[in-house]
């Protein structure tokens, strides 16, 4: 294999002593590597605007620099042509520095887009792939050679804080919590952040398409890796422009995702190397075209982030479609070459009147339900606790206290204009600067971080499932605000809190857990059922009702669906509750009032319905890791009296 300046130059390996060998693993730090790039280690419906498996729950982590990291660059001279420098290495926690080693093949290589992040070295086959070699003017890419002696280490380094050059990154507070303040002067809770900065030494989304589903995206912004030609506008129903000349959600979400970094320019992305496709989905009819946007250009993209739902604010449940549903199942059994694709979905804002049990998309199986924390890492106060929630990420609060800085629509148009507030909130936004808006909040912007967290998790290992990621997710996950009463541990072993899920996403030990991830086997179902009508009776003494499921085969819960079929007026008036047979309970509704927001100045209490009647769905992924045999128990009670419960079933899934 030949390129321009770059040859093989007929150099066979060379069979060097063992001594040399051993120099090299011990120069180089050694030990076993990943085989991936890295190493060791509401537009309405409501736009909710080593490998350490453990989870931790100690200190934060304060990392305090803030000076950009600058990574020396790979380097082959004609010069030393049997001689390549590698600019940075990462191997068992130490970054080595201009390494110069000598080589014998070149195995690969060509000028296409970098397909991982970083360099890497397997010393079980000496190979080391380099994602960049700069050869006089030119810049080859994806070259893997045949390493064949260690020549000098320029210098080494324990790992630290990967900080990028992007002008706005030391606003953004969710990636890096230093204590800054919002414009209300109050300083968030150094550490309280997504670690993304220890998981960018290994990855940064290279090679992952992120589907942006949302009101628009702009894809002429100066911010963006956009695939040309990939996006879709639903309002001609076709490949095209999908930007919003006012609306910025999209636009906004997409850069907490996926916002290029290290370009000196404007913000940082979660997953700063991915690629991103826009669906302007809510510029159409959600209905109409709803299940399509889901699997479009299935075969494509990796990620589809969601930042939409149910209407909030209103108390109500809403189920989700079959047609919805369908899409979802096709995405995550054919997505990604049969390994599912991954859809992140915003739990929603409407706490404290909602919950996100109630929402038929945001609570269904193959999805992750993403929750929302402020910059002292407890729940905003908008964002819906649920048995379904996943992990948070964060969306802050208000934007006169604190919220997400990300990419604005390019020019005055969107939140910023680059000179006055856009927004009856007394804030100051980026004057000058109308191309990035401090303000964006909800759990709108904590799904597109999640979303950013999945892309690295699947550059570190591209051959995760959809379930292994949401595995990861919550086996990972950080137990923020440890002092709510709300945390409990269920049967599997893992914190898990109504209000935070099983916590706050932790991209630096998610990313080490992906690299030595095992994949699970092939997942199970199994049902259980009860059809004798019973009368319910008070919350204080509400029927108990229960279902037996044996012989399943399910030793690790992955999610449960609560079916409920009840007559029962007002379904504002129930209290319902599922205990596992691990004795972990979840709570699928609770008394609350419903309202209609069709007048938004004149809000009005209404009955919530007969929501229950014909059976509605409810999910719940806090049992994960539970065993599913055993004794299933429903509790209903009704602050009314005269309802009925018809029937309820179970469907477990497992492995």
């Amino acid at each position: 294999m030949h390129h321009a300046g770059f040859s093989v130059f007929g150099l066979a390996r060379a069979q060097w002593p063992a001594v040399l060998a051993a120099a090299v693993l011990v120069a180089c730090g050694g030990g076993d590597e990943s085989s991936s790039s890295t190493a060791s280690a509401s537009p309405s419906a409501s736009p909710h605007a080593a490998a350490p498996l453990a989870r931790s729950a100690g200190p934060l982590a304060s990392p305090a620099a803030t000076t950009p990291t600058v990574l020396p660059p790979t380097t082959f001279s004609l010069a030393t042509p049997d001689r390549v420098t590698v600019g940075s290495i990462v191997l068992n926690g130490m970054r080595y520095n201009d390494v110069v080693v000598t080589w014998g093949q070149l195995l690969a290589g060509g000028l296409d887009a970098p397909r991982t992040s970083y360099n890497s070295f397997d010393p079980g086959t000496f190979r080391a792939t380099l994602p960049k070699v700069q050869v006089g003017d030119t810049t080859y890419t994806n070259i893997v050679i045949s390493v064949t002696g260690l020549v000098s280490v320029g210098s080494a380094a324990p790992v630290g804080p990967m900080i990028p050059n992007d002008p706005l990154f030391g606003d953004q507070w969710h990636l890096l919590n230093t204590g800054q303040a919002g414009p209300n002067g109050t300083p968030g809770l150094a550490g309280e952040d997504l670690r993304t900065t220890m998981a960018w030494n290994y990855v940064t989304g290279t090679g992952i398409r992120i589907a942006v589903v949302d009101d628009g995206l702009d894809i002429t912004h100066e911010d963006f890796k956009v695939v040309p030609g990939k996006s879709w506008d639903y309002r001609v129903d076709a490949y095209g422009d999908p930007s919003s000349a006012t609306g910025s959600h999209g636009t906004s979400c997409g850069a907490l995702a996926a916002a290029q970094g290290q370009n000196g320019i404007g913000v940082t992305g979660v997953a700063f190397n991915a690629s991103v496709v826009g669906y302007n989905l809510l510029a159409a009819n959600i209905d109409q075209f709803g299940a399509g946007a889901v699997v479009k250009d299935l075969a494509d993209n990796h990620i589809y982030t969601n930042s939409y739902g149910a209407p909030d604010g209103t108390g109500q449940a809403f189920a989700s479609g079959q047609a919805w549903r369908d899409a979802i199942d096709t995405g995550t059994a054919s997505g990604r070459g049969g390994k599912g694709a991954i859809y992140t979905w915003a739990a929603g804002n409407g706490a404290p009147s909602d919950r996100s049990d109630h929402d038929g998309q945001a609570n269904y199986q193959g999805v992750f339900a993403v929750g929302s924390l402020n910059d002292q890492g407890k729940r905003s106060s908008y964002s819906e606790p649920g048995s379904n929630i996943l992990v948070m990420g964060y969306g802050g609060e208000s934007c006169d206290t604190h919220t997400m800085t990300s990419a604005d629509i390019m020019g005055a148009g969107g939140y910023n204009n680059g000179a006055t507030s856009q927004t009856a909130e007394a804030y100051s936004d980026y004057q000058g600067q109308p191309n990035y808006t401090r303000c964006i909040n909800g759990t709108s912007s904590a799904t597109p971080e999640v979303a950013g967290i999945t892309a690295l998790l699947l550059e570190m290992n591209p051959a995760l499932g959809w379930r292994d990621v949401r595995a990861i997710l919550a086996r990972t996950a950080r137990k923020n605000d440890p002092t709510n009463p709300g945390w409990v541990t269920n049967g599997g072993g893992l914190g898990v809190n109504h209000e935070y899920g099983f916590g706050a996403a932790d991209a630096a030990a998610a990313v080490a857990a992906a690299g030595t991830w095992v994949n699970f086997p092939a997942q199970k179902t199994a049902t259980a059922a009860q059809a004798a009508p019973a009368l319910i009776g008070s919350t204080a003494t509400p029927l108990v009702s229960t279902v037996a499921l044996g012989g399943s085969g399910i030793s690790k819960l992955e999610f449960v669906d609560v079916t409920v079929d009840a007559n029962l007026p007002d379904f504002g008036t129930a209290d319902i509750t599922l205990t596992s047979p691990s004795g972990t309970v979840s709570t699928l509704t609770t008394p609350h009032q419903c309202r209609d927001l069709s007048d938004s100045s004149n809000p009005k209490t209404v009955a919530c319905g007969n929501s229950l009647q014909g059976g509605f769905r409810f999910g719940v992924v806090r049992l994960m890791d539970e065993p599913a045999d055993g004794t299933w128990t429903l509790r209903v009670g009704d602050q009314a009296s005269g309802s009925t419960l018809t029937a309820w079933s179970i469907k477990a899934y497992g492995h």
